[in-house]
């Protein structure tokens, strides 16, 4: 901090000295340049210093699932949330349910609710698909034991395991701990012929005009054609609950052939909920945020159970003990206080050379650990388990006066905060009335009547919100596109704590765009998300109960974009010798030479900045390879997504116009039989937008000085002249990723950095070969 203060106050005092001196020439201009100058360095060490302070206490916390006693496990909903058939292959939505289905948990206390937001009946029909083959696929994973229980990741080991470090998916007979490896090799064969009928099924459905068809009513007896933003609302049980005793199966012969011996199997499986949500032209839906409202009041009235799993439709279970682990630590001793469980993002499918750092290891192994010593890490939108209570807006226990509910029973019944429901708000009451030791005790058998069923049809009505407290107070929070982001901030303000639970193997895996432009649009999303955050009341500069440090890493993670207005003009400063007047290039001569003072300070920053990102790499755990393809990314993000999010967001200001929104596309599942070329053919696909040409114009503004520098022979006019093209070769070097994606299917033979280092050698030798002729 020493050495960033001294180096501003140098900084600041040498332009007053060139600003006043009398050569020069053009003072407006010359006032202006240091003035943008200097305010961006400004910002850059600010926002340095905003993300390194939360990494101050990083915490890694062991889990002991053993020790959870069976008897006294809480009930859970799992909400899995899907919008799109077309970005969202119903083919992985139904292996993430059957994942959840399949998770080590006593199945009378798990249920499974989808959420069709895109109200499609080929969604409806792909869930029913799983649950019908949910009856074979958790007797085999609980029989063997198997891992991990998404049966395209079981089935296909090469496509799940590209990723470097991935765990074998297939089961070996030297790895098999059972007692009758004969009998899970036949086994295995039945279930994955039963499979591969399944993605038949799935995939004949989808290749129909069934995706067009959408609720007409809301007893589900009609369907028509229509629109993602206008059906009714549906409630429907596809698999009722089970019993509260285990149900062991029986050993199945057919022609004197053993099917399968499940005589020791509970062949018990949880129930399945689908639900669409009521929709219509004219209606304010606020997208996720207002599924998962639906969702939390829908299952309210069904289950009731006091802990919310969060699922996107393509994070599938990959260890089926990570609901226990969650469990764990919302049940320790300190874990009443604990709002959400956040498990890190882990995904499949992505480029070995993880081009667009989709991984985003620095986030998930540096900064979430760092905030999980302070009040806890972010809530990133899927792979989440929530406390209900904490959802319903009331208090923690520490901030509760005399140790109540925070919320009195008349505050709970009203209707201006939850809706005018009644079965609702008895719901309400008895979630914040029940204690750890009664979720096993006072809770009801659910019974999935008609009457239930009903209730939560109109719970999920689009009219029920108005006039209530959802998505302000209550629930997920709505005026952003990254509702995860201001759901977690709003918990936290309240005093809540979160907790970070790694597990190995990873608890959850999920797909991530390969393509480059689908990647920009997911970090514009979440850009402009963070500045919605900024200028609403769910500021983190806002009174509240956040600890000092949790506040300023709310603050980072909000006016991040910010720093694309002064990087672009940084970036393209090289501009300014090749097309300015003489009088504006004397402004900024390369011929002057660096004071040595200069060189001192810039090689200290570099030095600590250096020292900092190594120590980062070390107590996180990352690698360099990884923790570079992160600031790599950075800058192209920074350059484009960064960048359009402060015009939309400042429009959106000005004007009152909500941000258009772009559900990011999922991978397709892919065949066990396909191979690398057909696996990562979204990586070499080019696919323009209007993002790309910020980047594009950066990369060529230093490209091309390097080249006049040179052709002119200017990196001989002295230090300034060398350092500007280093500072050239280090944007260009930045920009290898972007300048990959450009190239498309001609980086695969052909590299830029190739291609420049052999442009560069091919000058040199010339040169060379010039002064040798003279």
């Amino acid at each position: 901090m020493g050495i960033f203060v001294a180096f501003f106050k140098w900084r600041i005092s040498t332009a007053l000295v060139k600003m006043s001196s009398p050569d020069t020439k053009d003072t407006s201009t010359a006032r202006a340049m240091w003035t943008v100058s200097i305010a961006g360095e400004l910002w850059f060490a600010l926002m340095w210093v905003l993300d390194q302070l939360p990494k101050m206490q990083p915490v890694r916390r062991a889990i002991d699932v053993a020790a959870l006693d069976e008897s006294l496990l809480p009930t859970i909903d799992v909400f899995v949330t899907t919008a799109d058939p077309e970005k969202e292959p119903p083919l992985v939505t139904a292996n993430t349910i059957l994942s959840i289905l399949a998770a080590d948990y006593p199945a009378e206390k798990l249920t499974c609710y989808v959420s069709d937001d895109g109200g499609a009946l080929l969604t409806r029909e792909a869930v029913a698909e799983a649950a019908r083959f949910a009856g074979l696929w958790v007797p085999f994973c609980r029989k063997h034991g198997v891992e991990p229980r998404n049966p395209e990741a079981y089935f296909s080991p090469g496509a799940a395991s590209v990723h470097v470090g991935a765990k074998a998916r297939s089961v070996t007979r030297g790895d098999y701990k059972g007692r009758a490896w004969p009998e899970l090799s036949r086994d295995r064969r039945r279930v994955r012929r039963e499979y591969e009928e399944l993605r038949l099924r799935i995939d004949a459905l989808q290749a129909g005009d069934m995706w067009r068809q959408r609720w007409s009513m809301a007893n589900g007896s009609c369907w028509r054609r229509g629109t993602t933003e206008d059906h009714a609302g549906v409630v429907q049980v596809l698999i009722g609950p089970p019993s509260r005793t285990p149900q062991v199966g029986v050993s199945t012969v057919v022609d004197g052939t053993n099917l399968m011996d499940l005589s020791s199997v509970d062949q018990r499986i949880p129930a399945v909920v689908y639900l669409c949500r009521e929709k219509r032209h004219g209606r304010a839906h606020h997208r996720k945020a207002g599924a998962m409202n639906a969702l939390l009041r829908a299952s309210a009235v069904l289950s009731n159970a006091p802990f919310i799993l969060n699922l996107d439709c393509d994070h599938y279970v990959n260890n089926s003990e990570a609901l226990r682990a969650g469990v764990c630590l919302m049940l320790d001793g300190g874990g009443s206080d604990v709002a959400f469980v956040q498990f890190p993002q882990r995904f499949d499918g992505v480029d070995p050379a993880d081009r667009y750092a989709n991984h985003n290891r620095v986030f998930f192994d540096c900064t979430e650990l760092g905030l999980d010593g302070l009040q806890g890490p972010i809530y990133v939108g899927t792979g989440c388990m929530f406390r209900r209570t904490a959802l319903y807006g009331v208090d923690p226990p520490r901030w509760r006066p005399h140790g109540g509910t925070g919320m009195d029973d008349a505050a709970a019944t009203k209707a201006d905060l939850f809706g005018f429901s009644t079965p609702f708000l008895r719901s309400v009451r008895v979630v914040l009335n029940q204690s750890s030791e009664q979720w096993n005790t006072t809770s009801p058998p659910c019974l999935f009547d008609g009457a239930e069923i009903g209730e939560a049809t109109a719970l999920v009505s689009c009219g029920y919100e108005d006039r209530t407290a959802w998505g302000r107070e209550i629930g997920w929070m709505y005026g952003t596109v990254t509702e995860d982001v201001a759901t977690g901030l709003c918990l936290h303000r309240r005093g809540w704590r979160s907790a970070y639970c790694t597990t190995a193997p990873d608890a959850f895996r999920g797909t991530a765009p390969l393509n480059l432009t689908d990647r920009i649009h997911q970090v514009l999303r979440w850009a402009a998300g963070s500045l919605e955050i900024f200028f609403s009341r769910n500021n983190a500069l806002r009174t509240g109960r956040l600890h000092p440090l949790q506040r300023v890493a709310y603050l980072n993670t909000t006016v991040y974009p910010f720093t694309s207005i002064f990087l672009v003009v940084y970036c393209t400063f090289p501009v300014i010798p090749l097309l300015a007047t003489n009088a504006t290039a004397g402004t900024f001569s390369m011929g002057t030479p660096p004071s040595a003072t200069y060189i001192a300070f810039l090689t200290a920053l570099m030095l600590t900045l250096a020292m900092v990102a190594v120590l980062e790499v070390r107590w996180s755990g990352i690698t360099l390879g990884e923790w570079w393809r992160n600031e790599q990314f950075w800058m192209v993000s920074a350059t484009s997504a960064y960048l359009a999010a402060v015009v939309q967001v400042a429009l959106k200001v000005a004007s009152g116009k909500e941000i258009s929104f772009k559900l990011t596309a999922k991978q397709p599942t892919m065949s066990s039989g396909a191979g690398v070329k057909e696996r990562f053919a979204e990586l070499y696909a080019v696919r323009w937008t209007v993002l790309m040409v910020p980047p594009a114009v950066v990369l060529a503004v230093n490209v091309t000085s390097m080249v006049v520098a040179i052709e002119g022979g200017q990196w001989r006019n002295g230090p300034a002249a060398v350092l500007a093209m280093v500072f050239n070769a280090w944007v260009v070097v930045h920009f290898y990723p972007f300048a990959l994606g450009l190239m498309g299917r001609w980086s695969k033979t052909l590299s830029p950095l190739l291609l420049l280092i052999a442009v560069f050698t091919i000058r040199l030798l010339c040169f060379i070969l010039h002064l040798h002729m003279l």
